[in-house]
């Protein structure tokens, strides 16, 4: 598999290393970084990809979403290194996280999908919903976001409840734990990687409905003939 070959021989020698007997965290640390150096230049991440980490290795695809990018390093630990599949663990942390903005993706066209109310930039972090990586010798390899952790949740800057994401017909709302700060989705506002991009803001009523548009806003407060889930919350807010 010419792709695998690549991953297992630049920038690291990998082969070097295991005739070397190298321990395996560091056969690990050299693939990974090998994986990344691969997909920095050869793979994009796209919100809408469907390919997996095999069409990924096959050359069949050359997008793929947090999961693709992930399996597509596990296998090259199986395949590649001969590590057990039953000492890889599959990370995945359900629901709606707030990644930080030091924790970049491995397609450098994405720099974030997160501005903030009056602003421009998108590179406040990224809005996943439902990221995925792999721990492996006590250590956690995202290659999504370029790292590998020794904490589980290092990258998460903020993990959402389900209690505290609000649908409606515009789109979603997520609210902080302690309700000091909210994230709306713009649907249609879009940012390389991304479908749509978020906007966040001090949790209060008047910045929810300047995010949503005062139309909006009066609409949603209205909706379902009396107070949705999200009218109920913003009704909390000062």
């Amino acid at each position: 598999m010419a792709i695998m070959d690549t991953i297992f021989s630049t920038p690291v020698n990998t082969a070097a290393l295991r005739a070397e007997n190298a321990p395996l965290e560091r056969l690990l640390d050299g693939a990974f970084a090998n994986l990344l150096y691969y997909a920095k230049t050869n793979w994009s991440y796209t919100a809408s990809a469907k390919a997996g980490g095999e069409a990924l290795l096959a050359g069949t695809a050359v997008a793929a979403l947090c999961d693709g990018i992930a399996t597509a390093l596990k296998l090259v630990f199986i395949d590649g290194l001969g590590v057990p599949q039953n000492k890889i663990e599959y990370i995945r942390i359900t629901g709606y996280v707030w990644t930080g903005p030091q924790y970049m993706c491995f397609d450098p066209k994405v720099r974030g999908n997160l501005r903030k109310l009056d602003g421009t930039d998108h590179a406040n972090g990224c809005i996943f919903n439902e990221p995925y990586y792999l721990e492996c010798e006590g250590k956690y390899y995202d290659p999504c976001l370029s790292t590998a952790y020794a904490v589980k949740t290092q990258s998460i800057k903020v993990q959402f409840r389900p209690l505290d994401t609000f649908s409606f017909a515009q789109g979603k709302m997520l609210a902080t734990p302690d309700h000091q700060t909210c994230v709306l989705y713009m649907r249609n506002e879009t940012v390389p990687g991304f479908n749509g991009a978020w906007v966040t803001f001090d949790a209060t009523g008047k910045n929810v409905e300047k995010a949503l548009g005062a139309k909006d806003f009066k609409a949603e407060m209205a909706a379902m003939q009396g107070p949705s889930g999200f009218a109920k919350f913003v009704n909390t807010l000062r």
